[in-house]
């Protein structure tokens, strides 16, 4: 019981690093100075629900500085194994089951978080905002929604919890703020509205 809650938990912290690289934040970021990088215009707001080869080509390696061997060895590496994971997005009943308008939906209410701004980490890289990046948002959206349907098997098994609700509690421990837990419910409401009951 206890090693199947551990992995619950470790799988839930592979989720949230799986987001922090979709959606271009990390823990050791800091909010740019650049007045424009706070602009709110998202453009998957505008166009319709993304394909799957939109949502992998998100993962897509890219340069922060000169393309050195360790680059092309990554951008290699996401080549390689790019066709067997369009296939499998594909293939994901919450890709399948996404509304009509869904992505816009759910970029529109989430775009103006501070989370999707231009920023420096803590060694000086600087990290352009997502906002204009196609599927970048939408596809934290689909992540949510992913590892919530992965999950739910072990969490019942486990009595940890059975429902959206528990699902978001768990994600958001150690930041349940409004904007976190905005992500979650707007990802339920208008990309994955079949785990909402």
């Amino acid at each position: 019981m206890k090693l199947a809650r551990r992995t619950i938990t470790a799988a839930a912290v592979s989720a949230v690093t799986l987001a922090a690289v979709l959606t271009g934040c990390s823990s050791e970021s800091t909010e740019s100075t650049d007045a424009s990088a706070s602009g709110s215009e998202c453009v998957d707001a505008t166009l319709p629900n993304a394909t799957a080869d939109e949502i992998v080509d998100v993962l897509r390696p890219q340069p922060t500085g000169e393309e050195d061997e360790t680059y092309r060895q990554l951008v290699a590496q996401f080549e390689a194994g790019r066709a067997a994971e369009v296939e499998r997005v594909q293939s994901s009943s919450v890709f399948a089951g996404v509304p009509e308008g869904g992505d816009a939906a759910f970029v529109t209410s989430v775009c103006g978080q501070p989370r999707w701004d231009a920023a420096t980490t803590a060694d000086g890289v600087e990290v352009p905002s997502v906002r204009g990046q196609r599927a970048a948002i939408a596809s934290a959206g689909h992540t949510f929604c992913d590892t919530y349907e992965q999950l739910l098997p072990s969490a019942e098994s486990t009595e940890a919890w059975s429902d959206w609700s528990g699902y978001v509690e768990m994600m958001t421990r150690g930041d349940d703020s409004e904007d976190a837990k905005l992500l979650y419910s707007s990802a339920l409401e208008n990309i994955c509205p079949q785990f909402a009951g």
